[in-house]
């Protein structure tokens, strides 16, 4: 007669903290969804897509090449009045061999992440 009722307990115990889990995952999902805007995440991807194109460079990926590594510092982006965004990567290295591989590093971005170039200007400057 006990161990039925320890079984019982159990089971209810695992119902109740399965309903917390389910409930503290909806919270914060939705508390994520609406803490950061499309913009923001957009933002995000575009920075962690530099920093792997970086690294890419830096490792002779595709064909690219830099005698000197090149180090990603940052990102920046303002909104323009149209509703699109300029965003400026910063990347510290030789302005020749960057330049050489300007292009590379936007593409990747644009491309890995389905940017929308047309909403999202992106540019690189030398440090």
């Amino acid at each position: 007669m006990f161990h039925a009722r320890r079984g019982q307990m159990s089971l209810e115990f695992s119902i109740l903290a399965l309903a917390v889990l389910v409930l503290s995952v909806y919270s914060i999902t939705h508390f994520l969804n609406n803490s950061f805007s499309e913009e923001d995440r957009t933002i995000d991807k575009i920075d962690i897509a530099a920093k792997t194109a970086v690294s890419m460079v830096n490792s002779g990926y595709n064909g690219t090449s830099v005698s000197r590594t090149i180090s990603y510092s940052g990102v920046s982006w303002n909104k323009v009045d149209d509703g699109t965004y300029n965003v400026t990567i910063y990347i510290r290295g030789d302005e020749a061999e960057i330049n050489s591989v300007e292009d590379f590093i936007i593409n990747y971005i644009v491309e890995s992440q389905n940017i929308d170039p047309n909403k999202y200007d992106i540019n690189i400057i030398v440090q």
